[in-house]
């Protein structure tokens, strides 16, 4: 899980339109297949979606998901039509779209939460807005709606077997994880999943959006971050166990938290004083 969080953290999501319908009587269609995602979020009215053949009748205060490459069937009452907020967007993790990794819940019933109504209210506004804040909001909105349905997956979220660049940057992960108090060079890492050195260098970053050796500084400093707190080992003890020479360690402990090992230890213990 650690690493499916690790990938997962390299979301890029982009709003690219939304609104508040009041759909016509003849809104629907048959086997559409979605070209975006889109998140629905059903005020009133009555009818019905099919997605993915499972069939769904909405009910006011019902959050609903569509998947791109989802295929959709829907319709609403001539008598009773939907009154829906509506988004569409794209969410990707290196080359793949999010949801062909995960798999979650279609519906979520919302029904006793303002908070989601509120949500796409701002999320249309700032849409819409010039501001220069604007995009951030957008973009914290709809990872936090996000967020609800990946709660809500019932089982391990990562399906990496039929995904093979998600597979072979598991096999380099899992690599990095296990032997991170050794030397490890872009050459052999591009070996364990038979890719030429350069290549490897713009896939791994295209995956993760970093370099390998900026990610394994990463998450080396990571675990010195965690000795430093929850040990009594001595800076030279903790470069010794990853595998760094002392200044090293200084050196790159300094550049990720703006603080040296020494002050990092000093300011939490004198924290916890407090």
């Amino acid at each position: 899980m650690d690493l499916a969080r690790t990938y997962l953290s390299n979301t890029q999501i982009h709003m690219t339109t939304g609104a508040l319908t009041k759909v016509r009587p003849d809104w629907g269609g048959t086997n559409i297949i979605q070209g975006e995602n889109v998140l629905y979020f059903f005020l009133e009215g009555e009818g019905w979606l099919k997605i993915n053949n499972i069939e769904y009748y909405p009910v006011p205060g019902e959050l609903f998901l569509v998947p791109a490459g989802t295929r959709i069937s829907c319709s609403t009452s001539e008598t009773h039509p939907f009154l829906t907020y509506w988004c569409h967007f794209t969410a990707t993790v290196g080359e793949n779209n999010l949801f062909d990794l995960l798999i979650t819940p279609h519906s979520i019933a919302m029904r006793n939460d303002e908070t989601i109504k509120k949500q796409f209210q701002e999320l249309i506004t700032q849409h819409e807005s010039d501001g220069l804040a604007a995009p951030f909001i957008v973009k914290s909105l709809l990872f936090h709606m996000m967020s609800r349905f990946i709660e809500r997956s019932t089982v391990d979220p990562l399906q990496t077997a039929s995904i093979p660049s998600v597979h072979k940057l598991y096999i380099v992960l899992q690599y990095i994880e296990k032997h991170l108090t050794e030397q490890m060079t872009v050459e052999m890492l591009s070996q364990l999943v038979h890719f030429h050195p350069k290549y490897f260098l713009h896939y791994f970053k295209s995956m993760l959006g970093v370099s390998p050796i900026v990610y394994i500084n990463k998450k080396r400093m990571q675990k010195a971050n965690k000795l430093l707190l929850h040990s009594d080992m001595t800076i030279a003890e903790i470069a010794e166990q990853l595998g760094m020479q002392t200044p090293y360690l200084s050196r790159m402990f300094k550049k990720f938290t703006g603080f040296s090992p020494i002050e990092f230890r000093q300011q939490h213990r004198m924290s916890q004083r407090l």
